[in-house]
């Protein structure tokens, strides 16, 4: 997956009606050179949406089951079989499904949805992170991958998107591990480039007719951002995104990671096409975004990670429900009396807790050395 690899397809979409949705998506496959450039007759595909949680499609959470339609009837119509699958990070993939209308969709399309249980070894000895995965069974028995991610912000890598939507290969708790293993964002980023390189999606859509601002990928505030971005070359769309949302690709770590791997070209670099080319917004980052960690030396970063992050800190609107102590993947926060107590000391800032939180009744606050560097950025 190399830089030559550089057309993204951006149309302009302005509401989710199907007929809307179905004709972006066919003019952006269009100029692409069309579906057939990356899937051929008989092939079984994974279609990979966003199913973050089972949440009302109005929140802009998952991907929306129009976009997914769209795609399932391309696929169909080109002779290949399209199966849907996802690991969610709070719920089963058949619950979530079924309150976002994916589930819907799959009935309706008379489409297979595989939740992501069984796991499979898969050797990367090029990775310059990780050299071994343990993913779903599933990539083992399809022959292509096409992803459908959000337009979102992310508290921890300050965007998802066409990357970022692959952690969802990996099943149920194992993102835990995962999380402990790469726990500092550059960390983090070069562990999803590497999985990026691994699966190789043959074609990455981005669902960014309403995106997501603030503290997303979960609990932002949907941003209407009218548009639907496609290419073969994961980093190469997640640049395109960036650009749109008026985040700076060398503040979010995959971004800045694949464009020094050379995975792909900058913004200026990229052959964008299409009526949605011009969509610039202005999204509200994240608040973690405010990071040091990027600017320091890493064994700096190591040594005062509790300073120069910011950290997690429980609002009153908490309710108890304890699913940020279940999914905490350093045992960092306990259900104590109803309340959730946090260990600083054991806190690995990778803001799982925020993401997963239903009341949004964590916030991320800075520590004492960060307020007093940000006075001087």
């Amino acid at each position: 997956m190399g830089s030559k690899i550089s057309t993204v397809a951006a149309v302009r979409v302005g509401d989710y009606a199907a007929e809307s949705v179905a004709a972006g998506l066919e003019q952006a496959l269009a100029l692409l050179g069309g579906l057939e450039r990356f899937v051929q007759p008989g092939d079984r595909v994974l279609l990979k949406p966003n199913l973050l949680e089972g949440v009302p499609v109005e929140c802009a959470v998952t991907t929306h089951p129009e976009v997914l339609r769209a795609v399932i009837r391309q696929v169909k119509a080109l002779g290949a079989e399209p199966v849907v699958g996802d690991s969610p990070g709070v719920s089963g993939t058949l619950k979530a499904a079924e309150k976002c209308g994916i589930a819907a969709v799959c009935r309706e399309e008379s489409v297979r949805l595989i939740p992501f249980e069984g796991t499979a070894e898969y050797p990367f000895p090029e990775g310059m992170i990780i050299k071994k995965f343990q993913l779903t069974d599933v990539l083992q028995q399809v022959d292509k991958v096409i992803t459908l991610a959000k337009m979102k912000t992310h508290t921890f890598m300050g965007m998802t998107g066409a990357t970022k939507i692959l952690f969802g290969c990996i099943v149920g708790m194992q993102k835990a591990q995962f999380h402990l293993r790469t726990r500092q964002r550059r960390e983090f980023a070069g562990m999803l480039v590497d999985l990026a390189n691994l699966v190789k999606p043959a074609l990455s859509i981005v669902d960014g007719v309403t995106g997501m601002e603030g503290n997303g990928p979960r609990n932002g505030k949907p941003f209407s951002s009218g548009v639907i971005l496609a290419g073969s070359n994961c980093f190469a769309v997640d640049i395109v995104m960036a650009e749109m949302m008026g985040l700076p690709a060398e503040s979010l770590p995959v971004a800045a990671l694949s464009l020094e791997r050379g995975l792909t070209p900058d913004f200026s670099g990229i052959d964008l096409v299409g009526d949605g080319g011009d969509v610039r917004h202005r999204f509200q980052a994240p608040r973690s975004m405010h990071s040091l960690e990027d600017r320091v030396p890493a064994w700096f970063a190591h040594w005062a990670q509790t300073h120069l992050t910011a950290r997690p800190r429980i609002l009153d609107c908490c309710i108890g429900c304890g699913r940020c102590a279940a999914h905490c993947p350093p045992q960092a926060m306990k259900l104590v009396d109803g309340k959730i107590r946090i260990d600083d000391a054991k806190c690995i800032r990778c803001y799982c807790c925020q993401e997963l939180c239903p009341e949004n009744a964590v916030q991320l606050t800075s520590g004492t050395l960060l307020r007093m560097a940000q006075r001087f950025m």
